[in-house]
Protein backbone atom coordinates (compact mmCIF):
# COMPACT_ATOMS: atom_id res chain seq x y z
CA UNK A 1 0.00 0.00 0.00
CA UNK A 2 1.41 3.70 -0.87
CA UNK A 3 2.34 6.08 1.75
CA UNK A 4 -0.78 8.25 -0.39
CA UNK A 5 -3.16 5.70 0.29
CA UNK A 6 -2.13 4.66 4.17
CA UNK A 7 -2.76 8.14 4.97
CA UNK A 8 -6.31 8.52 3.23
CA UNK A 9 -7.40 5.11 4.85
CA UNK A 10 -8.72 3.76 2.14
CA UNK A 11 -6.73 1.77 -0.94
CA UNK A 12 -7.75 3.62 -4.29
CA UNK A 13 -9.67 6.69 -2.80
CA UNK A 14 -7.93 8.72 -5.12
CA UNK A 15 -9.52 8.89 -8.54
CA UNK A 16 -6.69 7.83 -11.26
CA UNK A 17 -7.82 10.93 -12.91
CA UNK A 18 -6.52 12.94 -10.41
CA UNK A 19 -3.20 11.36 -9.60
CA UNK A 20 -2.78 11.78 -13.58
CA UNK A 21 -3.19 15.37 -12.54
CA UNK A 22 -1.16 15.64 -9.81
CA UNK A 23 2.04 14.28 -11.22
CA UNK A 24 1.69 17.01 -13.94
CA UNK A 25 1.93 19.12 -11.66
CA UNK A 26 4.80 17.47 -9.71
CA UNK A 27 6.75 17.20 -12.91
CA UNK A 28 6.43 21.01 -12.91
CA UNK A 29 7.83 21.84 -9.66
CA UNK A 30 4.71 21.78 -7.98
CA UNK A 31 3.08 19.85 -5.39
CA UNK A 32 -0.37 18.61 -3.79
CA UNK A 33 -1.75 17.30 -0.53
CA UNK A 34 -2.96 14.34 0.51
CA UNK A 35 -5.85 16.75 1.69
CA UNK A 36 -6.05 18.00 -2.05
CA UNK A 37 -5.68 14.95 -3.75
CA UNK A 38 -8.78 13.79 -1.36
CA UNK A 39 -11.04 16.92 -2.05
CA UNK A 40 -10.48 16.74 -5.44
CA UNK A 41 -11.13 12.80 -5.67
CA UNK A 42 -14.31 13.06 -4.35
CA UNK A 43 -15.34 16.17 -6.94
CA UNK A 44 -14.06 13.74 -9.63
CA UNK A 45 -16.40 10.95 -8.45
CA UNK A 46 -19.06 13.32 -8.53
CA UNK A 47 -19.17 14.33 -11.80
CA UNK A 48 -18.58 11.30 -12.93
CA UNK A 49 -21.57 9.89 -10.91
CA UNK A 50 -23.78 12.44 -12.40
CA UNK A 51 -22.69 11.82 -16.26
CA UNK A 52 -20.99 15.31 -16.20
CA UNK A 53 -17.37 14.48 -16.19
CA UNK A 54 -17.45 12.90 -20.29
CA UNK A 55 -19.39 15.89 -21.03
CA UNK A 56 -17.07 18.40 -19.66
CA UNK A 57 -13.85 18.91 -21.72
CA UNK A 58 -12.01 20.72 -18.75
CA UNK A 59 -11.86 21.77 -15.01
CA UNK A 60 -9.42 24.94 -13.88
CA UNK A 61 -9.22 24.78 -10.11
CA UNK A 62 -7.74 28.02 -10.05
CA UNK A 63 -7.80 27.77 -6.01
CA UNK A 64 -5.00 25.78 -6.25
CA UNK A 65 -3.07 25.11 -2.82
CA UNK A 66 0.27 26.68 -4.79
CA UNK A 67 1.02 28.84 -8.30
CA UNK A 68 1.83 25.92 -10.14
CA UNK A 69 -1.15 23.61 -8.95
CA UNK A 70 -3.37 26.25 -10.12
CA UNK A 71 -2.61 26.58 -13.17
CA UNK A 72 -2.83 23.07 -14.45
CA UNK A 73 -6.11 22.39 -15.98
CA UNK A 74 -7.83 19.28 -14.49
CA UNK A 75 -8.84 16.90 -17.29
CA UNK A 76 -6.78 18.01 -20.05
CA UNK A 77 -3.72 18.99 -17.42
CA UNK A 78 -2.96 22.43 -20.02
CA UNK A 79 -1.04 24.45 -17.58
CA UNK A 80 -2.60 28.07 -18.09
CA UNK A 81 0.10 31.31 -19.30
CA UNK A 82 -0.15 34.52 -16.63
CA UNK A 83 0.01 37.64 -18.70
CA UNK A 84 0.99 40.65 -16.89
CA UNK A 85 1.08 38.79 -13.25
CA UNK A 86 -2.65 38.68 -12.05
CA UNK A 87 -2.64 38.04 -8.35
CA UNK A 88 -2.69 34.44 -7.19
CA UNK A 89 -3.90 33.90 -3.52
CA UNK A 90 -3.64 30.35 -2.76
CA UNK A 91 -6.86 28.35 -1.94
CA UNK A 92 -8.84 31.16 -3.26
CA UNK A 93 -8.14 32.63 -6.54
CA UNK A 94 -6.38 34.22 -9.70
CA UNK A 95 -6.99 38.28 -9.19
CA UNK A 96 -7.14 40.32 -12.79
CA UNK A 97 -7.15 44.04 -12.77
CA UNK A 98 -9.60 45.07 -15.73
CA UNK A 99 -6.85 46.88 -17.56
CA UNK A 100 -3.72 44.14 -18.50
CA UNK A 101 -3.71 41.27 -16.11
CA UNK A 102 -5.64 38.20 -17.23
CA UNK A 103 -4.78 34.44 -17.87
CA UNK A 104 -4.44 32.81 -21.10
CA UNK A 105 -5.60 29.14 -20.83
CA UNK A 106 -4.56 27.50 -24.17
CA UNK A 107 -7.66 25.95 -24.86
CA UNK A 108 -8.92 26.72 -27.73
CA UNK A 109 -12.51 25.30 -28.53
CA UNK A 110 -12.76 24.03 -32.29
CA UNK A 111 -9.38 22.25 -31.81
CA UNK A 112 -9.31 21.03 -28.04
CA UNK A 113 -12.87 20.45 -27.91
CA UNK A 114 -14.15 16.58 -26.93
CA UNK A 115 -17.57 16.52 -26.05
CA UNK A 116 -18.65 20.19 -27.11
CA UNK A 117 -19.29 20.65 -31.19
CA UNK A 118 -20.31 24.08 -32.54
CA UNK A 119 -24.16 24.13 -31.51
CA UNK A 120 -23.71 21.97 -28.37
CA UNK A 121 -21.04 24.05 -25.99
CA UNK A 122 -21.29 25.75 -21.97
CA UNK A 123 -18.49 27.52 -20.48
CA UNK A 124 -18.86 28.07 -16.52
CA UNK A 125 -16.89 30.24 -14.07
CA UNK A 126 -17.23 30.33 -10.37
CA UNK A 127 -16.32 33.60 -9.10
CA UNK A 128 -15.48 35.36 -5.60
CA UNK A 129 -16.52 38.84 -6.40
CA UNK A 130 -19.28 40.83 -6.93
CA UNK A 131 -19.19 43.68 -9.73
CA UNK A 132 -21.35 44.99 -12.39
CA UNK A 133 -20.70 46.26 -15.70
CA UNK A 134 -19.91 45.45 -19.65
CA UNK A 135 -17.14 43.48 -18.46
CA UNK A 136 -16.50 39.51 -19.39
CA UNK A 137 -14.86 37.17 -16.81
CA UNK A 138 -13.69 34.82 -19.92
CA UNK A 139 -13.99 34.09 -23.01
CA UNK A 140 -13.22 33.44 -26.64
CA UNK A 141 -14.24 35.00 -29.98
CA UNK A 142 -13.14 34.81 -33.69
CA UNK A 143 -15.85 36.06 -35.83
CA UNK A 144 -19.37 35.51 -37.22
CA UNK A 145 -20.93 34.53 -34.10
CA UNK A 146 -18.30 32.54 -32.63
CA UNK A 147 -18.45 33.88 -29.59
CA UNK A 148 -18.34 31.91 -26.12
CA UNK A 149 -18.05 34.03 -23.14
CA UNK A 150 -19.58 34.84 -19.64
CA UNK A 151 -20.77 38.68 -19.02
CA UNK A 152 -21.67 37.48 -15.38
CA UNK A 153 -23.61 40.32 -14.26
CA UNK A 154 -25.01 43.83 -15.62
CA UNK A 155 -26.93 45.08 -13.38
CA UNK A 156 -29.82 42.43 -12.42
CA UNK A 157 -29.02 39.98 -16.03
CA UNK A 158 -26.18 38.10 -17.07
CA UNK A 159 -25.26 37.80 -20.76
CA UNK A 160 -23.90 34.59 -22.21
CA UNK A 161 -22.91 33.36 -25.51
CA UNK A 162 -22.21 30.14 -26.30
CA UNK A 163 -21.18 30.06 -29.66
CA UNK A 164 -23.66 32.73 -30.62
CA UNK A 165 -24.57 35.83 -30.26
CA UNK A 166 -25.61 37.03 -26.12
CA UNK A 167 -28.53 35.86 -24.46
CA UNK A 168 -29.52 37.58 -21.42
CA UNK A 169 -31.02 36.04 -18.19
CA UNK A 170 -32.20 37.88 -15.31
CA UNK A 171 -30.04 36.79 -12.11
CA UNK A 172 -31.68 35.68 -9.03
CA UNK A 173 -29.90 38.04 -7.36
CA UNK A 174 -27.86 41.01 -8.28
CA UNK A 175 -24.40 39.83 -7.63
CA UNK A 176 -21.82 38.36 -9.89
CA UNK A 177 -20.64 35.85 -6.96
CA UNK A 178 -21.29 32.60 -7.58
CA UNK A 179 -21.21 29.78 -10.45
CA UNK A 180 -22.43 31.12 -13.65
CA UNK A 181 -23.14 28.80 -16.55
CA UNK A 182 -23.89 29.74 -20.59
CA UNK A 183 -24.73 26.52 -23.20
CA UNK A 184 -26.51 25.32 -26.32
CA UNK A 185 -27.13 22.52 -27.31
CA UNK A 186 -29.19 22.89 -30.66
CA UNK A 187 -28.85 25.93 -33.08
CA UNK A 188 -31.81 28.16 -31.42
CA UNK A 189 -32.42 30.04 -28.92
CA UNK A 190 -34.87 27.73 -27.26
CA UNK A 191 -31.88 25.62 -27.04
CA UNK A 192 -29.98 28.13 -24.99
CA UNK A 193 -29.65 28.17 -21.37
CA UNK A 194 -28.12 29.96 -18.58
CA UNK A 195 -27.45 28.80 -15.00
CA UNK A 196 -26.48 30.30 -11.60
CA UNK A 197 -25.48 27.92 -8.75
CA UNK A 198 -27.35 25.18 -10.58
CA UNK A 199 -30.61 26.93 -11.11
CA UNK A 200 -32.09 27.91 -14.42
CA UNK A 201 -32.49 31.03 -15.29
CA UNK A 202 -35.22 33.08 -17.22
CA UNK A 203 -34.05 34.07 -20.58
CA UNK A 204 -34.93 37.82 -21.09
CA UNK A 205 -33.61 38.28 -24.58
CA UNK A 206 -32.63 35.64 -26.41
CA UNK A 207 -29.83 35.07 -29.00
CA UNK A 208 -30.40 35.60 -32.82
CA UNK A 209 -27.50 34.03 -34.67
CA UNK A 210 -25.56 30.86 -33.74
CA UNK A 211 -21.85 29.85 -34.55
CA UNK A 212 -21.77 30.02 -38.24
CA UNK A 213 -18.40 27.78 -38.93
CA UNK A 214 -17.22 26.07 -36.06
CA UNK A 215 -16.35 27.14 -32.18
CA UNK A 216 -13.86 30.11 -31.78
CA UNK A 217 -10.23 29.12 -33.07
CA UNK A 218 -8.67 30.78 -30.17
CA UNK A 219 -7.78 30.39 -27.10
CA UNK A 220 -9.95 31.06 -24.27
CA UNK A 221 -8.83 34.27 -22.17
CA UNK A 222 -9.88 34.84 -18.24
CA UNK A 223 -10.27 37.97 -16.84
CA UNK A 224 -12.04 39.17 -19.99
CA UNK A 225 -11.74 37.74 -23.75
CA UNK A 226 -9.80 36.60 -26.42
CA UNK A 227 -11.15 38.98 -29.47
CA UNK A 228 -9.41 36.91 -32.69
CA UNK A 229 -6.14 37.61 -30.51
CA UNK A 230 -6.71 40.96 -28.56
CA UNK A 231 -7.59 41.01 -25.04
CA UNK A 232 -10.69 42.58 -24.80
CA UNK A 233 -13.76 43.90 -22.18
CA UNK A 234 -11.27 43.74 -19.55
CA UNK A 235 -12.72 42.93 -15.58
CA UNK A 236 -11.49 43.18 -12.14
CA UNK A 237 -12.91 39.84 -11.11
CA UNK A 238 -11.57 37.07 -8.46
CA UNK A 239 -11.90 33.65 -10.56
CA UNK A 240 -12.05 30.49 -8.17
CA UNK A 241 -12.91 28.15 -11.01
CA UNK A 242 -13.39 27.69 -14.27
CA UNK A 243 -15.41 24.77 -16.75
CA UNK A 244 -15.82 24.37 -20.71
CA UNK A 245 -17.58 21.41 -22.47
CA UNK A 246 -20.67 20.26 -23.89
CA UNK A 247 -24.49 21.38 -22.40
CA UNK A 248 -25.69 19.38 -19.25
CA UNK A 249 -29.12 18.65 -17.99
CA UNK A 250 -30.66 20.82 -15.49
CA UNK A 251 -29.74 17.98 -13.06
CA UNK A 252 -26.25 17.80 -13.67
CA UNK A 253 -25.81 21.56 -13.56
CA UNK A 254 -26.73 21.29 -10.73
CA UNK A 255 -24.92 18.51 -9.27
CA UNK A 256 -21.80 20.43 -11.16
CA UNK A 257 -22.53 23.31 -8.64
CA UNK A 258 -23.15 21.04 -5.55
CA UNK A 259 -19.67 19.68 -6.41
CA UNK A 260 -17.90 22.85 -7.01
CA UNK A 261 -19.12 24.50 -3.90
CA UNK A 262 -18.12 21.22 -1.90
CA UNK A 263 -14.42 21.98 -3.05
CA UNK A 264 -14.80 25.82 -2.34
CA UNK A 265 -16.06 25.22 1.01
CA UNK A 266 -13.10 22.93 1.49
CA UNK A 267 -10.84 25.64 0.91
CA UNK A 268 -12.54 28.19 2.31
CA UNK A 269 -13.38 29.99 -0.80
CA UNK A 270 -16.66 29.21 -0.90
CA UNK A 271 -19.18 32.19 -1.84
Amino acid sequence: MSSIARRLGVMGRVDADVLSWRDTIVVAGGSVSVAILSIASRFVADEKASGAWPLTDDYWPFWGENLIQATVSLKQRRTVTLVNAPVFTARRHFATDGTSRYLNTGFIPSTHKIAASRHNIRLAVYLRDNLSGNTYAAGAVSSSNRNLRVRPRNGSVAYLDANSSSGTYTLPAATSAGYTAGSRDAASAASSYGYKNGVALVQTVAPTAFGSASLPVVPIFVGGYNNAGVFTASRATSIGFMAVGATLSAAQELAQYNAVQVWATALGANV
